[in-house]
């Protein structure tokens, strides 16, 4: 019976490593990556839209000084020319072509103001677009997270139970046997017992010999495959 009990925490231990398996390589963790990442980048693009969009109004700000500034200018100016103050003909037309000036310049600060402002209002939509794709991505994060949680915590279920299993399983061993289980397990990569069946080890697949299969009969006889070295088990047909 020792040995079925040795069989029987093999199983469960073989259970609980692909149950393990099953936990740190489930799809959801790479959609969850590829969720926060897509979403990473999102908000590095949208930072960099943000930084882009401020740089953009500081200049449109400084344009709008600078405006005010040469209609001030101009105002004045004009106030100059039509006040009667001026002195001369000759400080006239130097008055003149400054007002001029003035104003080519302020129409050229206007229209590069009103591109300006143009091309703000289509980057403050293209940031709302981000913004919004930007949310859209961290609902679908939080929802991936959500299936990996549930799926993890089903998973963590079962492992409780395979372990729990497998405590009782191992308090009906007797410490030589528990101990030999452990050494032919970690010799064999957790397998280190094989099933007789149709007089062939389960392991390796050769045939196991006449004396081997009489010692097989006695329930606390260890009887080992001459090919591979793992520990033979005698399973009845319906197992």
């Amino acid at each position: 019976m020792q040995l079925e009990w040795m069989w029987k925490l093999q199983e469960l231990d073989l259970s609980i490593v692909a149950l393990s398996g099953e936990m740190e390589e489930s799809p959801l963790h790479q959609e969850v990556r590829a969720a926060a990442a897509d979403l990473a980048a999102l908000k590095e693009e949208l930072a960099q839209a943000e930084e882009a969009l401020q740089e953009r109004r500081k200049k449109l700000r400084s344009l709008e000084m600078n405006i005010q500034k040469l209609t001030s200018d101009r105002e004045e100016l004009r106030r100059r020319m039509y006040g009667r103050a001026v002195a001369s003909p000759r400080e006239l037309e130097q008055m003149e072509k400054k007002l001029t000036s003035l104003e080519k310049d302020l129409e050229s600060r206007e229209d590069e103001a009103l591109e300006l402002m143009e091309t703000i209002e289509k980057m403050d939509l293209q940031r709302n677009e981000l913004v919004r794709r930007a949310g859209e991505q961290e609902e679908l994060l939080a929802a991936k997270e959500e299936q990996l949680e549930a799926a993890l915590a089903r998973l963590r279920a079962d492992l409780e139970q395979l372990q729990e299993q497998r405590r009782v399983v191992e308090a009906k061993l007797e410490p030589q046997f528990l101990e030999r289980y452990r050494i032919m397990s970690q010799r064999h990569q957790g397998r280190g017992l094989a099933a007789v069946e149709g007089d062939i080890c389960g392991g390796c697949g050769v045939f196991i010999s006449s004396k081997q299969k009489d010692l097989l009969y006695n329930p606390r006889a260890m009887v080992y495959c001459e090919n591979c070295g793992r520990l033979l088990v005698k399973r009845a047909p319906e197992e």
